[in-house]
């Protein structure tokens, strides 16, 4: 009977285990501005990220995420493109995208970078 109780409560704790894995990735983002920066990080203050940092330098975005909440990385993806920021995966829509602060519109050289102080939204 102890070996019985022993096996199940060994099987609980290796699926609670494997359900908690977190995943460390680094990944390309499109962006051009502090007010970018913010918007994207702000996009991954959601429950399974554990972190989420956005290099403007590099725009690569570096993220920590519990697998139980995010088993497919292209959702993990999804949190820039839903506030209208490409990756290297995924576009984010036009209609999204469109929405963004002129400042922040990064698909094409023709486009302005320049971000005058803090813009409401």
């Amino acid at each position: 009977m102890k070996n019985l109780i022993f096996v199940v409560f060994s099987l609980l704790l290796v699926t609670n285990i494997s359900a908690q894995k977190k995943v460390d990735v680094t990944f390309e983002v499109g962006g051009v501005c502090g007010m970018c920066e913010e918007r994207i990080e702000k996009a991954y203050d959601v429950k399974g990220i554990v972190i989420a940092d956005y290099d403007l330098e590099t725009h690569q975005l570096h993220v920590v995420y519990k697998t139980k909440h995010f088993p497919d990385i292209l959702d993990v993806h999804r949190l820039a493109t839903s506030v209208g920021h490409d990756t290297d995966l995924i576009k984010a829509s036009e209609e999204v995208y469109a929405k963004i602060h002129e400042c922040c519109k990064y698909r094409s050289e023709k486009e302005t970078h320049k971000c005058s102080g803090d813009h409401e939204h």
